[in-house]
């Protein structure tokens, strides 16, 4: 993925945020939580919205950004 995003991209650099389930969560819904890895390319600069809500817009729509990195050519 992260070659597939720096080919496709132009090669921009990365936030990476490791999510994991909240702190006071009930023991009986921890089987049902796992961390996973978000990478975030840094395209553009934070705008007005961004900065002050700490609310962030994708402008991606998920399934084009799937489209275009299937399309990309990784063979070395």
């Amino acid at each position: 993925m992260l070659r597939r995003l720096s080919k496709q991209l132009n090669d921009p650099p990365y936030n990476f945020m490791v999510h994991t389930a909240p702190l006071e969560l009930s023991p009986s819904c921890s089987p049902y939580m796992h961390w996973f890895l978000q990478i975030v390319p840094q395209l553009n600069r934070l705008a007005g919205f961004e900065m002050a809500s700490g609310c962030f817009i994708n402008p991606v729509f998920p399934e084009d950004a799937a489209k275009v990195l299937k399309e990309v050519d990784c063979s070395i």
